[in-house]
């Protein structure tokens, strides 16, 4: 089996380069052990969790094979396979609370490889500056807040290219996936456009619909005569976001701010209420900024600051949602979350909260929506290769149903080692205060870690 692989690969090299075509070869794999305690923000069911994750890529593609010649423009196309891996050392069975919500985003997360990526690429197509991808692909719209496939892949056809316009560029696509908020079976479609107009900056107008098929409860929802506890019922639901965004780099100053609306309708599944509909009326905005500042004798400092918002639900409006929620939202980095802060890991809709159950769609406790994340954060000059982040982040609900609505506030410790651009080394620790509504007596939760990531 290894010499019919080396021999296959020898002559793929050899066909590739007598072609003009290439053949590229990538890896990656990451090792991490974590440590997480008190993840339920109650010091009388702490539900800590130690383990050791891995992830690991494995991609293989041949690059610039010749097509046709038009226009005095050569198309050419590529074709490309990733093999990903994720999971729990020792893990052959489901995994645990709350990670199962993550690992339900993946098509497998015991360690068994899936198909991440398999697609097809045009360059110039038509011999225009237009490029086509079709097939399992990985995808983010815009800064990630509407649409990330958070590697595990999309699949459908994707396109991008240059205007004839003030320097224009457009992209759209078309996906058919699954939303892994709700059981199966389930369909979701995702349909979408993207238009960037350079100046100072970069202004980006996005557009998402989701075509969600499945059958769901919309939280917070209510009207007589429900007989769903926690929301109302539907059999699908129809999504518009609509956002805009904003970068520019200007001299030591980096901004990246977006702000989008939500709006549509569910279908509930039965004759009530009275209209047949249920409304989707919500909002986000996230902003971040970076400051790069020489400092005498010793190298560049890094100051930054963030802040992001998500709206809550209204519960003055018992058939409208407000609460804004894209499905396939960039929140994940394998088996755990990405967002604002290593253990809390907010986004503008959702956080590692303390509820864990079926009862909210955010992981919030019960009667709060919504969310408010404040940032700040401090990477001093680099020693000897070793680099130091600090971040402070203080969380709070945007709706609340009684009470204070401060969630919590954390600290994260973050001591990296890179060798090139090969070999990372990250040393890891988060400290998080549960703020009253989350935990009335103040309870603390931690999050250690250290990793091992790789690429070539």
């Amino acid at each position: 089996m290894r010499r019919a692989l080396s021999l296959a690969v020898l002559l793929s090299s050899g066909f590739s380069a007598a072609r003009g075509a290439s053949l590229d070869v990538t890896a990656a794999y990451r090792m991490k052990a974590v440590s997480y305690s008190n993840l339920n923000y109650n010091t009388n069911d702490g539900n800590a969790h130690s383990f050791i994750t891995n992830d690991a890529r494995l991609g293989i593609a041949v690059r610039k094979i010749p097509l046709e010649s038009r226009g005095g423009e050569d198309a050419t196309m590529d074709l490309g396979i990733v093999l990903r891996a994720i999971g729990v050392a020792g893990s052959t069975a489901s995994v645990a609370a709350p990670f199962d919500r993550i690992a339900s985003h993946y098509p497998a997360a015991n360690l068994t490889p899936f198909i991440e990526n398999a697609y097809l690429r045009v360059h110039r197509l038509w011999g225009r500056p237009w490029e086509a991808t079709f097939g399992r692909q990985s995808y983010r719209q815009g800064s990630g807040l509407l649409l990330d496939d958070d590697g595990a892949g999309l699949t459908g056809v994707s396109a991008r290219g240059e205007l004839p316009w003030w320097g224009m560029k457009a992209e759209g696509f078309i996906f058919n996936d699954r939303s892994p908020q709700n059981a199966a079976p389930n369909s979701l479609d995702l349909v979408g456009a993207s238009l960037d107009l350079p100046g100072e900056g970069v202004w980006q107008l996005n557009q998402l619909i989701e075509r969600d098929r499945a059958r769901q409860i919309v939280y917070g929802c209510g009207y007589p005569g429900n007989p769903e506890a926690d929301g109302c019922l539907v059999s699908k639901a129809l999504r518009s976001f609509t956002s805009l965004r904003y970068q520019i780099s200007y001299g030591p100053l980096v901004f990246d701010g977006e702000a989008a609306m939500q709006k549509g309708y569910a279908t509930p599944t039965g004759p009530l209420p009275a209209d047949n509909h249920i409304t989707y009326n919500g909002n986000a905005q996230v902003v971040r900024m970076k400051w790069k500042q020489t400092l005498w004798r010793t190298g560049e400092g890094i100051a930054r600051a963030s802040l992001a918002r998500g709206s809550g639900d209204n519960p003055a409006t018992p058939t409208t949602d407000e609460a804004f929620f894209p499905s396939r939202g960039h929140r994940h980095n394998g088996l755990e979350r990405a967002g604002f802060g290593e253990l809390f890991a907010a986004t503008a809709y959702d956080a590692f909260g303390g509820n864990y159950s079926t009862t909210t769609k955010s992981g919030l406790r019960k009667g709060a929506s919504g969310l408010v994340v404040f940032g700040v954060g401090y990477t001093p000059p680099a020693y000897k290769s070793l680099t130091l982040d600090i971040d402070f982040y203080l969380y709070q609900a945007e709706r609340i149903s009684s009470g204070p609505g401060t969630l919590g506030t954390e600290w994260d410790f973050r001591l990296r080692y890179p060798v090139r651009d090969q070999l990372t080394l990250t040393a890891a620790m988060a400290y998080f205060r549960a703020g009253r509504f989350t935990d009335p007596g103040h309870s603390i939760a931690r999050k250690y870690s250290f990793e091992a990531s790789g690429r070539f």
